[in-house]
């Protein structure tokens, strides 16, 4: 079996030391996904976003935002 590609972008927010992750939206390749965070669209265009934790967030606490580490 193939290995599956993660469904999550990782980031990095201001004042915490450990990355945490934004669940990707199903059937969009993580790529595209990335682009669509760094442009602000779809779910991205909003001022608060959700971690795969289920916590909400501000889009400007956000320090990076990168495709998982393999």
């Amino acid at each position: 079996m193939p290995d599956r590609e993660p469904d999550y972008l990782e980031v990095k927010l201001s004042g915490r030391e450990a990355p945490d992750r934004i669940p990707a939206t199903g059937g969009v390749p993580l790529r595209e996904e990335l682009a669509r965070f760094l442009n602000r669209q779809g779910p991205y265009a909003q001022m608060w976003i959700q971690l795969a934790s289920g916590e909400y967030v501000r889009y400007e606490l956000i320090e990076s935002v990168s495709l998982p580490k393999p």
